[in-house]
């Protein structure tokens, strides 16, 4: 995956007219619009309705908000 520019602190919130652009820069725009990112733990399709968080874990992975998701992405941290 190609290196980003954006700093832990700018993923801190991200609101949903952001979104775009900031999965842009993530290198994610196209897999998220194509239904291809999945929960790095649960494995369910990350849409913008159940998309929790993004975090750093040998590259960007990105949680849903199911509830034991949400809970290991609180261990990595």
């Amino acid at each position: 995956m190609e290196e980003n520019n954006i700093k832990k602190e700018e993923l801190e919130f991200v609101h949903d007219n952001d979104l775009l652009p900031v999965l842009e820069k993530l290198g994610l725009k196209d897999d998220f619009l194509s239904g291809k990112i999945r929960c790095a733990f649960c494995g369910e399709i990350i849409t913008d309705e159940n998309l929790h968080s993004f975090f750093e874990d040998n590259g960007v992975k990105v949680s849903c908000s199911k509830e034991d998701c949400i809970k290991e992405v609180e261990k990595k941290q």
